[in-house]
């Protein structure tokens, strides 16, 4: 099945035979990113993969390593710049961004994991061949025709297994402080918008948060199997409420890590103007079932998982594309198809 299909919000997307781990598995253990929705049993996951550049696409960068980090300050200018931002407060942010042009390219991670993740390909779930960086990744792809940018939130960890470089926070968090903090963070760091933001999982209730707070600045939106308010819809009322204290138990369990609360962003969410209708939005989707609720069992409640991400499309009026040939780290397993879609929203490219 090609892989860049598009089917109606509404249909059901073809079942693959691979499973996923808990959504709060440890990252260090097998080296993968967290999800940001999580379980009891586990502590935080999120995503990678492999995939096969577009024709026509840019040529691959020939780094996949983000530059060091300056400790005080992130550079002015274009290009590849790593660095800590100082957003006040007594608090810094990590970011890196490479590439020139516009719009600005955001990429935010899921739940607990930090930037680099957007630099690797492979399955992270896959402990006998793990992800790793490679030069047909999202984020360097992206920057052979835009600026891409990146971001360490606090809480999170790197792809193998090194913390957050941004300075730490009571944990939980919210999407609302966490889009207040990215928006604080481009802004001190003179990262001109408008912004495509990418959000993967947890940082796709991110990206939609931060769009409809500024959204003046954005300029599209792609949602990698992200997370949404639409979950608390799409589940049965006892297994949401359940999951949600699952969630609450495992950030008690890890309280270094980041941990993300469902329940009063959607609240906020809920109380916020809708995005304008002339900012263009796409919904990914992955087709291969995963243990997004952590009870051992990737079939179960599959369906709702895709409902939810249906009702996601269905609200924006934006294209669904569920062929992703990919389980939840649609980014990393599929990074040609994410690249296409932020493509089509980026003029110059």
């Amino acid at each position: 099945m090609n892989a860049i299909q598009t089917r109606d919000a509404a249909a059901p997307a073809d079942r693959g035979e691979r499973g996923w781990w808990p959504l709060n598995a440890s990252l260090g253990a097998v080296r993968v990113a967290l999800i940001g929705l999580c379980t009891a049993a586990a502590l935080l996951l999120a995503a990678c993969s492999v995939a096969t550049p577009t024709a026509g696409s840019a040529p691959p960068r020939t780094t996949t390593t983000a530059p060091a980090a300056d400790p005080t300050d992130f550079p002015e200018g274009d290009g590849d710049r790593a660095g800590l931002v100082d957003i006040g407060d007594g608090r810094e942010m990590y970011l890196e961004c490479s590439g020139t042009g516009a719009p600005t390219v955001v990429f935010i991670s899921g739940a607990g994991v930090a930037a680099d993740n957007w630099r690797y390909t492979g399955d992270p779930t896959d402990a006998s061949d793990p992800a790793s960086p490679a030069e047909t990744a999202v984020f360097p792809e992206t920057a052979a025709f835009t600026t891409a940018c990146a971001y360490d939130r606090p809480g999170t960890e790197q792809m193998e297994g090194d913390a957050s470089r941004s300075t730490a926070v009571p944990q939980p968090t919210t999407s609302q402080g966490d889009a207040a903090d990215l928006h604080a963070m481009l802004t001190a760091a003179g990262v001109a918008g408008p912004y495509v933001l990418v959000g993967h999982s947890w940082g796709g209730m991110i990206a939609v948060t931060f769009a409809r707070t500024y959204p003046a600045e954005v300029a599209g939106l792609v949602l990698v199997d992200a997370g949404s308010q639409y979950l608390q819809n799409a589940l049965p009322p006892d297994v949401w409420e359940r999951w949600m204290r699952d969630i609450a138990a495992a950030g008690e369990q890890n309280p270094d890590g980041e941990a993300p609360d469902y329940p009063k962003s959607i609240a906020a969410l809920d109380a916020t103007a809708p995005l304008p209708a002339t900012v263009p939005v796409v919904v990914l989707s992955a087709d291969r079932p995963f243990d997004y609720l952590g009870i051992g069992d990737a079939d179960a409640y599959w369906a709702n998982w895709l409902d939810a991400a249906a009702q996601l499309s269905a609200s924006f009026g934006a294209p669904h594309v569920t062929a992703t040939s990919s389980g939840h780290f649609v980014g990393n397993e599929n990074p040609a198809l994410v690249v296409k879609q932020i493509c089509s929203m980026v003029p110059t490219c």
